[in-house]
Protein backbone atom coordinates (compact mmCIF):
# COMPACT_ATOMS: atom_id res chain seq x y z
CA UNK A 1 0.00 0.00 0.00
CA UNK A 2 2.55 2.60 0.74
CA UNK A 3 6.19 2.85 -0.94
CA UNK A 4 9.18 3.06 1.61
CA UNK A 5 9.46 7.21 2.91
CA UNK A 6 12.74 8.64 4.87
CA UNK A 7 12.08 8.50 8.33
CA UNK A 8 11.85 11.27 10.29
CA UNK A 9 14.07 11.82 13.02
CA UNK A 10 12.50 11.78 16.31
CA UNK A 11 11.16 15.43 17.28
CA UNK A 12 9.60 15.33 13.59
CA UNK A 13 5.89 14.52 12.76
CA UNK A 14 5.82 13.19 8.78
CA UNK A 15 1.99 14.33 7.70
CA UNK A 16 0.18 13.09 3.92
CA UNK A 17 -1.76 16.78 4.73
CA UNK A 18 -4.52 15.61 1.95
CA UNK A 19 -6.37 12.19 2.28
CA UNK A 20 -9.74 10.94 1.49
CA UNK A 21 -11.20 7.97 3.11
CA UNK A 22 -14.37 6.26 2.11
CA UNK A 23 -16.49 9.41 3.57
CA UNK A 24 -16.03 10.80 0.55
CA UNK A 25 -17.98 9.36 -2.13
CA UNK A 26 -15.13 8.80 -4.60
CA UNK A 27 -12.79 7.45 -2.53
CA UNK A 28 -12.10 3.94 -1.72
CA UNK A 29 -9.97 3.99 1.30
CA UNK A 30 -11.49 2.95 4.24
CA UNK A 31 -11.18 4.68 7.57
CA UNK A 32 -9.05 0.93 8.87
CA UNK A 33 -6.93 1.09 5.95
CA UNK A 34 -5.85 4.45 6.57
CA UNK A 35 -4.91 3.88 10.64
CA UNK A 36 -3.32 0.61 9.43
CA UNK A 37 -1.17 2.52 7.42
CA UNK A 38 -0.24 4.92 10.00
CA UNK A 39 0.64 1.96 11.98
CA UNK A 40 3.09 0.80 9.60
CA UNK A 41 4.07 3.88 8.48
CA UNK A 42 4.31 6.73 10.81
CA UNK A 43 2.92 9.15 8.37
CA UNK A 44 -0.11 10.81 10.14
CA UNK A 45 -2.81 11.36 7.64
CA UNK A 46 -4.79 14.78 7.72
CA UNK A 47 -8.53 13.30 6.47
CA UNK A 48 -10.62 15.63 4.99
CA UNK A 49 -13.30 14.29 3.29
CA UNK A 50 -15.36 16.17 0.86
CA UNK A 51 -18.09 18.23 2.90
CA UNK A 52 -17.54 15.77 6.09
CA UNK A 53 -15.92 16.10 9.26
CA UNK A 54 -16.76 12.14 10.11
CA UNK A 55 -14.28 10.47 8.50
CA UNK A 56 -11.17 12.67 10.34
CA UNK A 57 -12.95 12.31 13.81
CA UNK A 58 -13.06 8.56 13.61
CA UNK A 59 -9.43 8.28 12.04
CA UNK A 60 -7.92 10.68 15.04
CA UNK A 61 -10.58 8.57 17.38
CA UNK A 62 -8.86 5.11 16.29
CA UNK A 63 -5.21 6.40 15.86
CA UNK A 64 -5.71 8.22 19.93
CA UNK A 65 -6.77 5.29 21.40
CA UNK A 66 -3.34 3.69 20.13
CA UNK A 67 -1.17 6.74 20.82
CA UNK A 68 -3.74 9.33 23.26
CA UNK A 69 -0.34 11.96 22.64
CA UNK A 70 -1.15 12.81 19.02
CA UNK A 71 -2.73 15.82 17.92
CA UNK A 72 -6.03 15.64 16.73
CA UNK A 73 -6.38 17.59 13.27
CA UNK A 74 -9.93 17.56 12.43
CA UNK A 75 -10.18 18.63 8.64
CA UNK A 76 -12.84 18.76 5.61
CA UNK A 77 -12.33 19.85 1.81
CA UNK A 78 -15.68 22.19 1.69
CA UNK A 79 -16.98 23.01 -1.68
CA UNK A 80 -17.76 26.48 -1.26
CA UNK A 81 -19.92 28.40 -4.48
CA UNK A 82 -16.54 29.50 -5.59
CA UNK A 83 -14.45 26.06 -4.87
CA UNK A 84 -13.26 23.80 -2.64
CA UNK A 85 -11.58 25.31 0.82
CA UNK A 86 -9.99 23.06 3.27
CA UNK A 87 -10.34 23.80 6.92
CA UNK A 88 -7.87 21.91 9.30
CA UNK A 89 -8.26 21.67 13.25
CA UNK A 90 -12.04 22.04 13.39
CA UNK A 91 -14.44 21.52 15.78
CA UNK A 92 -17.61 20.98 13.77
CA UNK A 93 -18.73 20.18 10.48
CA UNK A 94 -19.22 23.48 8.03
CA UNK A 95 -21.64 22.96 5.07
CA UNK A 96 -21.06 23.39 1.97
CA UNK A 97 -22.53 25.61 -0.52
CA UNK A 98 -21.56 28.85 0.69
CA UNK A 99 -19.21 31.88 -0.72
CA UNK A 100 -15.78 31.35 -0.12
CA UNK A 101 -15.92 34.40 2.11
CA UNK A 102 -18.39 32.70 4.09
CA UNK A 103 -16.82 29.71 4.51
CA UNK A 104 -13.33 30.91 5.43
CA UNK A 105 -15.66 33.35 8.22
CA UNK A 106 -16.78 29.46 9.88
CA UNK A 107 -13.17 28.36 9.82
CA UNK A 108 -12.17 31.58 11.55
CA UNK A 109 -14.95 31.40 13.88
CA UNK A 110 -13.56 27.72 14.88
CA UNK A 111 -9.77 28.93 15.66
CA UNK A 112 -8.85 26.59 12.36
CA UNK A 113 -6.72 26.96 9.76
CA UNK A 114 -7.86 27.35 5.75
CA UNK A 115 -6.04 25.57 3.21
CA UNK A 116 -6.38 25.99 -0.64
CA UNK A 117 -6.14 22.82 -2.54
CA UNK A 118 -4.76 22.53 -6.30
CA UNK A 119 -5.29 26.08 -6.66
CA UNK A 120 -4.01 26.37 -10.51
CA UNK A 121 -5.54 22.57 -11.55
CA UNK A 122 -7.06 23.10 -14.80
CA UNK A 123 -8.78 19.44 -14.53
CA UNK A 124 -10.76 19.52 -11.42
CA UNK A 125 -13.87 21.59 -12.09
CA UNK A 126 -13.89 22.41 -7.73
CA UNK A 127 -10.54 24.53 -8.03
CA UNK A 128 -11.09 28.15 -6.43
CA UNK A 129 -11.77 30.42 -8.81
CA UNK A 130 -8.89 32.41 -9.84
CA UNK A 131 -10.37 36.16 -9.39
CA UNK A 132 -12.17 34.83 -5.24
CA UNK A 133 -8.58 33.60 -4.88
CA UNK A 134 -7.32 36.71 -5.30
CA UNK A 135 -10.00 38.56 -3.18
CA UNK A 136 -9.53 36.36 -0.23
CA UNK A 137 -5.63 35.25 -0.47
CA UNK A 138 -5.39 37.34 2.77
CA UNK A 139 -7.39 35.43 4.68
CA UNK A 140 -5.77 32.17 3.48
CA UNK A 141 -3.30 30.60 5.82
CA UNK A 142 -1.97 27.96 3.68
CA UNK A 143 -1.15 27.08 0.14
CA UNK A 144 -1.07 23.46 -1.08
CA UNK A 145 2.04 23.47 -3.23
CA UNK A 146 2.26 19.81 -3.78
CA UNK A 147 -0.79 17.61 -4.91
CA UNK A 148 -0.11 14.32 -6.17
CA UNK A 149 -2.84 13.86 -8.00
CA UNK A 150 -2.28 17.14 -10.38
CA UNK A 151 -1.63 15.98 -14.00
CA UNK A 152 1.01 18.30 -14.40
CA UNK A 153 3.66 20.18 -12.67
CA UNK A 154 3.05 23.26 -13.64
CA UNK A 155 -0.15 23.47 -11.24
CA UNK A 156 2.40 23.11 -8.37
CA UNK A 157 5.18 25.15 -9.82
CA UNK A 158 2.34 28.09 -10.14
CA UNK A 159 0.67 27.39 -6.64
CA UNK A 160 4.38 27.71 -5.13
CA UNK A 161 5.10 30.86 -6.93
CA UNK A 162 1.39 32.37 -5.66
CA UNK A 163 2.33 31.15 -1.86
CA UNK A 164 5.90 32.59 -2.14
CA UNK A 165 4.50 36.37 -3.70
CA UNK A 166 1.46 36.43 -1.02
CA UNK A 167 4.20 34.90 1.89
CA UNK A 168 2.12 31.95 2.52
CA UNK A 169 3.37 28.62 4.09
CA UNK A 170 2.97 25.44 1.17
CA UNK A 171 1.35 22.23 1.95
CA UNK A 172 2.15 18.74 0.51
CA UNK A 173 -1.05 16.49 0.17
CA UNK A 174 -1.49 12.94 -2.02
CA UNK A 175 -5.17 14.00 -2.40
CA UNK A 176 -5.20 10.08 -1.89
CA UNK A 177 -8.58 8.39 -3.18
CA UNK A 178 -7.39 4.98 -3.23
CA UNK A 179 -4.77 2.73 -1.02
CA UNK A 180 -1.95 3.00 -3.39
CA UNK A 181 -1.75 6.68 -3.32
CA UNK A 182 -1.37 7.24 -0.05
CA UNK A 183 1.76 9.46 1.23
CA UNK A 184 2.20 10.64 -2.22
CA UNK A 185 3.14 14.07 -0.64
CA UNK A 186 4.16 14.56 2.81
CA UNK A 187 5.24 17.13 5.21
CA UNK A 188 8.23 16.72 7.55
CA UNK A 189 7.32 19.21 10.36
CA UNK A 190 8.04 19.74 13.67
CA UNK A 191 5.69 18.85 16.58
CA UNK A 192 2.36 21.04 17.15
CA UNK A 193 -0.29 21.45 19.84
CA UNK A 194 -2.28 23.29 17.79
CA UNK A 195 -3.08 25.49 14.91
CA UNK A 196 -0.85 28.61 15.74
CA UNK A 197 2.13 26.68 16.36
CA UNK A 198 1.45 23.79 13.61
CA UNK A 199 1.08 27.05 10.94
CA UNK A 200 4.48 28.26 12.30
CA UNK A 201 6.13 25.36 11.93
CA UNK A 202 4.80 24.67 8.65
CA UNK A 203 6.58 27.53 7.39
CA UNK A 204 10.15 25.53 7.68
CA UNK A 205 9.26 22.08 7.15
CA UNK A 206 10.62 20.13 4.12
CA UNK A 207 8.90 18.36 1.80
CA UNK A 208 8.45 15.25 0.00
CA UNK A 209 6.65 13.97 -2.59
CA UNK A 210 6.49 10.81 -5.41
CA UNK A 211 6.89 11.30 -8.77
CA UNK A 212 6.48 8.00 -11.13
CA UNK A 213 6.32 6.41 -7.06
CA UNK A 214 9.62 7.56 -6.12
CA UNK A 215 9.97 9.75 -2.93
CA UNK A 216 12.31 12.58 -3.40
CA UNK A 217 13.30 14.86 -1.05
CA UNK A 218 12.50 18.69 -2.10
CA UNK A 219 13.98 22.27 -0.74
CA UNK A 220 11.37 23.68 1.80
CA UNK A 221 9.06 26.04 1.29
CA UNK A 222 10.18 26.13 -2.59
Amino acid sequence: MIQPVPRAPNETVLLDMHVHSDYSIDSVVSVGAIVRAWERSGILPLVCDHNSIAGSREVYARIRGRDPDITEILAEEILTRDGEIIGAFLTEEIPPGLSAAETLDAIDDQGALSIVPHPFCTHRLCTIDRGVLQDVIDRIDIVEGYNARNRSPEADIEARAFAGEHGKPVSAGSDAHTHIEFAGALVAVAPFEGPDDFLANLKDAPVWCRPANTLRKMNPQR
